[in-house]
């Protein structure tokens, strides 16, 4: 069945985007969510992008556009177990609208497509969205951004996924309450974390927790949010 909810329904529209198809063309213009709706018609496989205006984003950004074309090959077995784990949590339930934060090069949607109507994949790093860009489907889209600021409207997102993208730094109290901005009441959240002895996500986001080790460095928190 085709969903009915396009990327403009939950951007925030005070938000610029960019549409990924004319941001090397001399005019640069932005377009507001409004406007990417018109973008979205003639273009519906287009990227949409956030500013990153923090320098720390920008340098991850770049980290991770230089390691995109072999991440597949150097972490694609580790990352596999740790989505299957994901998808096993949540796979008695069939969202309406699901986020991935982090979401790299695509895998974890592409194998988890038949538990959400709709889904929007966000990362920091163009080459990792167009690496996700050519196994996206019909009901996915992707956008550029940082996940201390997420365009994402109040209260939109019945699931939230984000592995291997938290650490405990200083960005991560921000990171963890634009999550819980975005989710609606009893969303379901899959956010792992690197280890760190203040390992502090699950009171962040104030829900019902499980929690498993992933891997030797990782705990992903199993959460459903209060009402």
């Amino acid at each position: 069945m085709e969903h009915d909810i396009t990327i403009t329904i939950i951007l925030r529209a005070s938000r610029p985007f960019i549409n990924s198809l004319r941001a090397s063309s001399s005019s640069g213009d932005t377009k507001t969510a409004i406007q990417a709706r018109l973008e979205r018609l003639i273009s519906p496989y287009a990227i949409y992008q956030d500013d990153l205006e923090e320098n720390d984003d920008r340098e991850v950004a770049e980290r991770y556009n230089t390691l995109s074309p072999s991440y597949e090959e150097l972490y694609g077995r580790e990352q596999s177990p740790k989505h299957k784990a994901v998808i096993e949590f949540i796979a008695d339930e069939r969202f309406k609208i699901l986020v991935d934060v982090g979401c790299g090069p695509g895998t974890f949607l592409e194998s988890a497509q038949e538990l959400y109507e709709y889904a929007i994949g966000i990362d920091l790093s163009m080459s990792m969205l167009n690496a996700a860009k050519r196994r996206r489907t019909g009901k996915t889209d992707l956008v550029q951004a940082t996940s201390r600021l997420l365009p994402i409207k109040n209260d939109s997102v019945n699931c939230l996924v984000s592995i291997s993208t938290l650490r405990a730094d200083p960005g991560l109290r921000a990171s963890t309450s634009e999550m819980k901005r975005i989710c609606r009441k009893k969303a379901v959240l899959a956010v792992s974390l690197f280890q760190h002895p203040e390992n502090d996500v699950p009171r962040l986001l104030a829900g019902t927790e499980h929690s498993s080790r992933i891997s030797a460095r990782e705990t992903v928190h199993f959460l459903r949010l209060s009402d």
